[in-house]
């Protein structure tokens, strides 16, 4: 009879986590769905809800590297878990913890507990494992591949379809979300077979991928073919560095296009609140100049303070707020946690930048003057969000101003070949 309710238990719980947004999801799946919900809301409801119905609120969800494994009585930890609004776009916005409501936890017996995160008229819920404490031991991971396992030279992971199990010694489990487990070993800069690790609480598994071919480059990077680590860097600021100085101020009038909203042409979206709002320049009050790489740490120079790749629109308040902050999993007092959508975006900018000017170096602590935080996490924030048809755009649009263009967006693989080690 016990077998039989915990099987019961397990069954009820897998519905409810099926029914439950656990994963972030990413923002190309994001963009597909909201798409087909733009060609119908453009058609029926366009002319009453006055211009910003896309910035209407239609669902949260959760990310962030929340703790899922707790002792027996142990208190809930959500220091590090990220609440966030969806729009209609798909675009999220963080969620102050004095905005939304939790309950379900209880660490009084052990087993799987689902949490419910509640805010205005949404819910979502995750899973958290309450265990006795010498039973960790006994715990495993379990992988299911991604649905993409075989590559070319040059792509980009795709991690869509896989699934991270951490199960306990009954056999129950729960299913992590994306932010919860790391994933290493993938490099398409060569041919092989690639052994991917998936780790967390100190717990591993592995799965393998092939990598084929290799990859021709355009023109503009000739010069570059064959070269890897120190070699590609120098080649890459080379070519780069020949450009066509645009004034900061001039950023002003350029940007509403490199950012331009493709949904709505007289808008821009704001990099951290992703937000769509007018891209008429009106001094700064509805959308200002963001540096990506903090002017401060730049020591103001005008030249790398002016270069048109750094430069994102943004919510001046959202802007005021990460201040020169350096990049990570979460916003603290000296760190600053971007949405998941524009990760990998905000990575690329900043390799691109240490590439393009040799006093900048990128670290693994808190940076000083000429320094930008943190490498380890931008590599990672570079697979999580791979380049999307947005920041190719924003490339040519730059190019075509600026005379230069970002290699990590045009050949992402060039991270591993620089950064490998």
């Amino acid at each position: 009879m016990k077998s039989i309710l915990k099987k019961i238990s397990l069954l009820l719980l897998i519905f409810l986590l099926t029914s439950s947004t656990i994963a972030c999801d990413l923002f190309t799946k994001q963009e597909t769905t909201t798409t087909t919900q733009l060609t119908s809301e453009i058609t029926t409801t366009i002319t009453t809800i006055s211009g910003t119905w896309w910035q209407t609120e239609v669902d949260i969800s959760i990310s962030g590297s929340y703790k899922t494994v707790y002792d027996l009585g142990e208190p809930l930890d959500t220091s590090l878990l990220v609440v966030e609004s969806v729009n209609g776009l798909g675009f999220k916005t963080p969620i102050s913890s004095d905005n939304y409501t939790i309950s379900g936890f209880n660490s009084t017996t052990t087993g799987l507990k689902v949490v419910t995160v509640s805010y205005k008229t949404f819910t979502t819920n995750f899973v958290v494992y309450v265990k006795e404490a010498s039973t960790i031991s006994n715990l495993s991971l379990q992988v299911t591949p991604p649905a993409k396992t075989d590559y070319s030279v040059g792509e980009e992971f795709v991690p869509t379809g896989i699934e991270v199990r951490l199960v306990a010694e009954d056999e129950s489990y729960i299913i992590l979300n994306n932010s919860q487990y790391t994933l290493s070993g993938f490099n398409s800069s060569s041919s092989g077979t690639k052994t991917i690790t998936v780790s967390t609480l100190g717990l591993e598994t592995t799965f393998t991928v092939t990598v084929t071919g290799s990859v021709t480059l355009s023109a503009y990077y000739q010069s570059v073919e064959g070269l890897s680590g120190q070699a590609l860097e120098l080649g890459l600021r080379a070519i780069v560095s020949t450009y066509t100085y645009k004034s900061y101020d001039a950023a002003r009038y350029i940007l509403d296009e490199t950012d331009r909203d493709p949904y709505n042409p007289n808008n821009v979206i704001l990099v951290y609140t992703q937000k769509s709002v007018s891209s008429v320049w009106d001094s700064g009050i509805t959308w200002n100049r963001e540096h990506t790489w903090p002017q401060s740490l730049l020591n103001y120079d005008s030249t790398m303070s002016a270069d048109l790749h750094n430069l994102k629109p943004a919510d001046p308040s959202e802007n005021s707020s990460r201040g020169n902050k350096y990049f990570d999993w979460s916003t603290t007092s000296s760190s600053y946690a971007p949405p998941n959508v524009v990760k990998g975006d905000v990575a690329r900018i900043l390799f691109y930048m240490v590439i393009r000017y040799q006093v900048l170096e990128l670290v693994n602590k808190a940076p000083a003057v000429y320094e930008m935080a943190m490498l380890n996490v931008l590599l990672e924030w570079h697979e999580l969000d791979p380049v999307d048809d947005f920041e190719r755009n924003r490339n040519e649009i730059i190019y075509s101003y600026q005379k230069n263009r970002n290699p990590f967006i045009d050949y992402p693989h060039f991270v591993d070949l620089i950064w490998e080690s």
